[in-house]
């Protein structure tokens, strides 16, 4: 069975984290793209996320960031999330290699948290950090993020901070 995403009527904006601990952050942005600016928000914990019944949840993700995002706004927390077959990434690094290779606008947002003890973890990438991430690919993702691909990187430490950013840097994206 084909399933049609359809087009999307106005810019959607893909938002890629992982879900669970990113709960509200998640939602304020959701409440910030479809109010304030009106446009899609698409994410993958509510229903109006587009779903092919014949794929799984890591191809639906990618194909909906594929097919429907002209925008991705990914948030990165204290937690790595679920590790794929697909060369053992996270799904929410999938989703951003994705969005990279479609060339779509990227606005990349780190926890201040994690940003803070990033230089502990580069002097010493052996030690326990389990009390702070979930996982040490945390850090390497993050590096890549803001050295390997030269990304710009806002911090947050709060879902206010991503939407005053987004405030000023979304409609830029669009023009």
């Amino acid at each position: 069975m084909k399933y049609d995403l359809g087009l999307a009527q106005w810019p959607a904006v893909f938002v890629s984290s992982t879900c669970y601990d990113l709960r509200q952050i998640r939602q304020d942005i959701r409440d910030f793209v479809e109010n304030d600016l009106g446009y899609e928000a698409v994410l993958s914990e509510y229903d109006s996320f587009p779903v092919d019944p014949d794929m799984d949840t890591i191809n639906n993700c990618l194909r909906a960031v594929e097919e429907r995002a002209n925008i991705l706004v990914l948030v990165v927390g204290g937690r790595y999330g679920y590790v794929t077959d697909h060369g053992e990434k996270s799904v929410t690094n999938l989703e951003y290699l994705r969005a990279k290779v479609k060339g779509i606008p990227i606005f990349v947002f780190i926890d201040q948290s994690i940003l803070n003890i990033l230089p502990v973890w580069e002097k010493n990438k052996t030690a326990d950090f389990s009390g702070i991430v979930d996982s040490p690919k945390i850090f390497e993702f993050v590096d890549t993020l803001r050295n390997k691909d030269s990304n710009w990187v806002h911090e947050f430490s709060n879902g206010r901070d991503i939407i005053n950013c987004l405030k000023n840097q979304i409609g830029k994206s669009i023009a």
